[in-house]
């Protein structure tokens, strides 16, 4: 395709016309390689033949440059006709000479030229024009040359038709026969790369879609305009709505070939020249390049006017970086090397970057391209690369260079093996416990190997984690240097904390109440690893009761304080805290601590992000937010590289909840397939006691629960942030299930609970349940103002709005009632719990004929099934009058009189029922 080479082409036309006139014309096609010589004279010959003219082409090669008179011979003899290459002097021929009168061989040479030139004058004579192409003429031989160069200067009056191409910057391309050759040139035709609105040109031409700006701007910085990169990528098989990421993993052994060959035929120092620019990449300072090229001044500047003239290098004004006219060109070099020349050209690299003060970063890309050596300072190359890619958050670089110096002789690998943990247990905990199991191996003390085994994060499978046989063995042998140093007395309460998580039961710990009790506060508070051992222990101790709830809260919060929140938080026991604080009901703080790790930019999640997401899910549900904790937990759950078992458990604990409060039977099945082999058993119960709950199934439900009560007691899990919530949910289901006497032992039981605990949340709902199990308004509207009271103060608004909510159904009929179903609607929609709130406590008006409510349709649908009034209000957890209430607005509506036409209705009788 002729893209931006209209100019060219009406010249060429113009000069076929002139020939064919009878004036003889030579145009001179220049360029860079690849830049589209050859199409420009195949387009040339079109045009001659369209004019009437004869055509003869030669094509030249670095191989033809020995064949003698091979150009003329390709050109002469289709002139000629058959037979006519008898006729020419047998040096043309290859022949043997005859003998010749003449001594003198220069003489002999130019009688030679005169009688070519004579044979094809008395050809045009006879047949007509002609037209003589002549590709690559850098490359034809100095006969064939000779004779152009004759031809070229006695053109006029010869009805001959000469177009032949040049490669300018070829080496051959200074020679004197060339010069004149060119000099001669009635016309110079220029071909230069193609602009961004050609390359799109020619992008649509071959696929037949108009590529968009995006592909083409990518395709233009990847080719450079050079049309031979050009055709070779349309031609690669690449659909036009290639991304441009795509278009960087291409390879083009067609232009590849080309290229070498262009290059095959320079100078050494050219070639010594791309290479090394292909080596070091884009951007590479001259400096660099002359030095691993090996070239001096004059010889580096000799090869770069080379590399400009072949267009293969872009300028670079002021002595800038050396940038190759199009990416894709210096992957096209180096794939011509073999990969014993690319291994020794970027260790060579490497050691240039390193001498002349590069950025380590580049010094580390090219030792990562190479095998390894034995440069003393390449491993700490490595290793500061490494520390630099961890702060521009790029942790699987990081990892790559530090793999990288461990190959390479005397390097030092226990250290190394444990930098290459801590980057990668950001995201690829196997490979962090296996890496830190190989160093705890070479480690020389007790400090070292502490330290090792604290970078295991604590809260991942039980898989990964150290053995806590070694940990004790560990802290044992550093408890013998503690009272020497600081530093290590720290170590050692760190490693305390990480075997106090992994293994809470251990024979040689003391109980976590008690190690509690034994701490100063100051102390306690005063370094990292004592705020680590405090967190646990405020996590097994606080969380289960053993600890007064303001105790747990105070500490809690002054150790937020003074650990800002940061990604290397994550790693640690702080994110313990959050828990707590939920089950405390003291989140005030939490959520922009955990902000400070979760607003962070990333390109894929990593461990600290996926802790923080799980704290935002817990708090999200502590204060009532569910859409917030469901979507939170959720993208925990969806990052499945990361296998952390108990931010896993957390985070489907949360979604249990949701699915309940939610009544979303469709979400709590999602939880019970999430509970995998390593979730604990209680967890699993409480999410197949969800899926009963939400399936109506109260029988069920009400084992699951149980079974899971009994679970969290035998192992003294999480008592006061799971177990309220599970109790609660016994009582109504006792309650349900005709068990009323124990249904009322199980709702005082956790009123008396909470309120030796303290958190206004879980007093708030203690209360509410046991009001919700009063049969008498006058006895239940007392503890449902105490709970209102109590959760007024509390962060959950979700239990506030369920309080409200039935506060207005059993006072129903006083001035207050109104307003406290209206304050519980506003705050139970802001939760998304709008269930709740489109529960109305009077059936609106209405006649047969009229829309049921949404609370109306439950209800008619839960008595069809065969539920009592008293079933239905418990499972709802509304009052018995609201459900009876209800009922009665149902009947007018559907234009029924009772129970049994409900059925009948339900089945499409009742227009009223099928519009709702």
């Amino acid at each position: 395709m002729m893209i931006e080479r209209w100019e060219q082409l009406a010249i060429l036309g113009r000069t076929a016309e002139q020939v064919k006139a009878g004036t003889g014309r030579f145009v001179l096609v220049r360029g860079g390689a690849g830049a589209g010589r050859s199409a420009l004279v195949h387009a040339a010959g079109e045009e001659a033949a369209a004019r009437g003219l004869r055509v003869a082409q030669a094509v030249s090669g670095p191989l033809e440059r020995h064949c003698a008179y091979g150009a003329l011979r390709q050109l002469l003899e289709p002139v000629l006709g058959p037979g006519s290459a008898v006729e020419l002097p047998p040096e043309i021929r290859g022949g043997p000479s005859e003998p010749s009168e003449v001594d003198d061989q220069s003489r002999r040479e130019h009688l030679v030229l005169h009688e070519v030139f004579g044979l094809l004058a008395e050809a045009v004579a006879e047949a007509g024009p002609v037209a003589l192409l002549v590709d690559d003429l850098q490359w034809a031989d100095p006969g064939s040359l000779r004779w152009l160069a004759y031809l070229a200067n006695r053109l006029r009056g010869l009805r001959v038709m000469v177009v032949a191409t040049l490669l300018d910057g070829d080496g051959a391309a200074d020679e004197t026969v060339l010069k004149d050759i060119a000099a001669a040139a009635t016309a110079v035709l220029e071909t230069p790369r193609l602009s961004l609105g050609g390359v799109r040109a020619f992008l649509a031409g071959r696929w037949g879609i108009t590529p968009d700006e995006d592909l083409t701007g990518a395709c233009h910085d990847l080719t450079g305009g050079i049309p031979v990169l050009l055709d070779a990528l349309a031609g690669s098989g690449t659909p036009p709505i290639a991304s441009a990421a795509e278009l960087s993993a291409l390879r083009l052994p067609a232009a590849s070939a080309r290229l070498a060959r262009c290059l095959r035929t320079q100078p050494d120092r050219v070639t010594a020249m791309a290479r090394a620019m292909a080596i070091l990449g884009p951007g590479a300072e001259p400096g660099e390049v002359a030095e691993l090229a090996a070239l001096d001044l004059p010889d580096f500047d000799a090869a770069e006017r080379v590399l400009r003239r072949l267009g293969l290098m872009a300028d670079h004004p002021g002595g800038g970086p050396l940038r190759f006219t199009g990416s894709v060109l210096g992957e096209l070099i180096a794939d011509r090397m073999s990969a014993g020349e690319q291994d020794e050209l970027h260790l060579r690299a490497a050691a240039v970057l390193y001498r002349r003060g590069a950025p380590v970063a580049q010094v580390a890309r090219q030792l990562l391209e190479s095998s390894a050596g034995s440069a003393p300072w390449a491993v700490e190359v490595l290793r500061t690369a490494a520390t630099a890619a961890m702060t521009e958050s790029a942790p699987r670089t990081a990892a790559r260079y530090l793999r990288h110096a461990l190959a390479h002789p005397g390097a030092d690998r226990a250290r190394l093996l444990v930098d290459l943990a801590a980057v990668e247990r950001s995201y690829d905990l196997p490979a962090c416990s296996r890496h830190v199991h190989q160093a705890l191996l070479l480690l020389p003390d007790p400090a070292a190997r502490a330290t090792a085994l604290t970078l295991v994060p604590p809260l991942i499978e039980r898989r990964y984690v150290p053995d806590p046989r070694r940990m004790r063995a560990v802290l044992t042998e550093l408890g013998e240097s503690t009272a020497r140093e600081p530093e290590d007395r720290d170590l050692a309460l760190l490693l305390e904390a990480r075997l106090r998580v992994v293994d809470p039961a251990g024979i040689l710990l003391v109980p976590a109440e008690e190690r509690l009790r034994m701490l100063d506060r100051g102390e306690a508070l005063g370094s990292p690893g004592a705020r680590e051992l405090l967190t646990t222990l405020l996590y097994w101790a606080g969380v289960a009761g053993a600890v007064p709830r303001d105790t747990v809260v105070e500490l809690a919060h002054q150790v937020l304080a003074r650990e800002p929140a940061s990604p290397d938080r994550m790693y640690t026991t702080l994110p313990l805290l959050v828990p707590v604080l939920a089950a405390a009901d003291a989140l005030s703080g939490v959520a922009s601590w955990l902000g400070g790790v979760t607003g962070r930019e990333r390109a894929q999640p990593d461990l600290p992000a996926v802790v923080g997401w799980a704290g935002e899910a817990l708090t999200a549900y502590g204060t009532g937010a569910l859409d917030r904790a469901r979507e939170r937990a959720e993208a925990v759950l969806a990052v499945g590289n990361l296998r952390l078992a108990g931010v896993h458990t957390q985070c489907l604990c949360v979604l249990a909840e949701v699915a309940v409060e939610l009544r979303d039977c469709g979400l709590a099945r999602e939880v019970v397939r999430g509970c995998g082999p390593e979730q604990p058993p209680w967890l699993k119960s409480q999410a197949q006691g969800a899926l009963a709950f939400t399936s109506g199934n109260p029988t069920a439900a009400l084992e699951y629960f149980g079974d899971c009560a009994r679970q969290l007691d035998r192992s003294g899990l999480a008592t006061a942030m799971v177990t309220p919530s599970v109790r609660s949910k016994l009582a109504v289901l006792l309650a349900m299930t005709e068990q009323k006497e124990q249904a009322e032992v199980v709702a005082k039981e956790i009123v008396a609970e909470a309120v030796a605990w303290g958190a206004p949340s879980a007093i708030g709902r203690a209360l509410r349940v046991r009001a919700s199990l009063m049969d008498r308004d006058e006895q239940a509207v007392p503890l449902l103002r105490e709970a209102v009271g109590v959760l007024e103060s509390s962060g959950n608004r979700l239990e506030l709005a369920k309080a409200l909510l039935l506060l207005g159904e059993r006072d129903a009929g006083t001035p207050d009632a109104q307003c406290c179903l209206a304050r519980g609607r506003r705050i139970a929609a802001e939760c998304g719990a709008s269930r709740l709130g489109s529960d109305p406590a009077v059936a609106p008006e209405g006649g047969p004929g009229a829309v049921l409510t949404a609370a109306e349709r439950r209800v008619v649908d839960l008595v069809v099934e065969g539920r009592r009034n008293k079933d239905i209000a418990e499972l709802l957890e509304v009052s018995v009058r609201a459900v009876e209430k209800h009922l009665t607005s149902s009947y007018r509506k559907l234009g029924i009189t009772g129970r049994a036409q409900l059925a009948r209705a339900v089945e499409g009788e009742g227009e009223g029922y099928r519009a709702g």
